[in-house]
């Protein structure tokens, strides 16, 4: 760990079951194209000619079918590259979920921290009314974190005792 850096976790989203449920369809997609155009090379021509169109078998896909399949295929990549990264620092816990979002909390701000097992929430970043603001990833454990202000964040943590160690050795 570089210096200065108290605990660092790095979580994916890698449950079987979300992938299974992201894939299925995806896999249903590729199939009916797969045999669209193994049904065109099995010796059906639309033209009298016996030539075996591109444009016949692009036009044996709809358009919905390809934008069906661009989401899917946009969605994958979206949870392949996303992550939740918690790294605390001598002075801060720096946050950073997904592609695209990123707090930073001052430790000198945290009025309390403890380590708790909660109800499933939801996966990425929620609000509620007993956390507060929850980012989560994976599992139904974490850190939470009520500040001086009384702002509640609650972070997912697969090592929420090293995590919640941390914390309190700068406090």
């Amino acid at each position: 760990m570089k210096e200065g850096v108290q605990f660092k976790e790095t979580q994916k989203f890698t449950q079987w079951w979300l992938w299974l449920i992201i894939l299925a369809p995806i896999i249903l997609a590729v199939l009916n194209i797969l045999s669209s155009i193994l049904y065109v090379f099995s010796g059906f021509s639309s033209v009298d000619s016996e030539n075996v169109s591109v444009s016949w078998i692009s036009g044996r896909v709809s358009t919905i079918q390809f934008i069906y399949f661009l989401i899917y295929v946009g969605t994958i990549l979206f949870l392949a590259l996303s992550k939740l990264k918690v790294v605390v620092s001598n002075n801060e816990i720096k946050i950073r979920h997904l592609l695209f979002f990123k707090r930073v909390i001052n430790l000198s701000d945290i009025n309390e921290s403890k380590n708790i097992d909660y109800d499933f929430v939801g996966y990425g970043i929620r609000k509620t009314k007993k956390y507060g603001t929850v980012y989560n990833v994976k599992g139904k454990e974490g850190v939470a974190i009520t500040l001086t202000t009384g702002k509640k964040y609650l972070i997912g943590s697969q090592k929420s005792e090293q995590f919640l160690k941390s914390l309190s050795k700068n406090n």
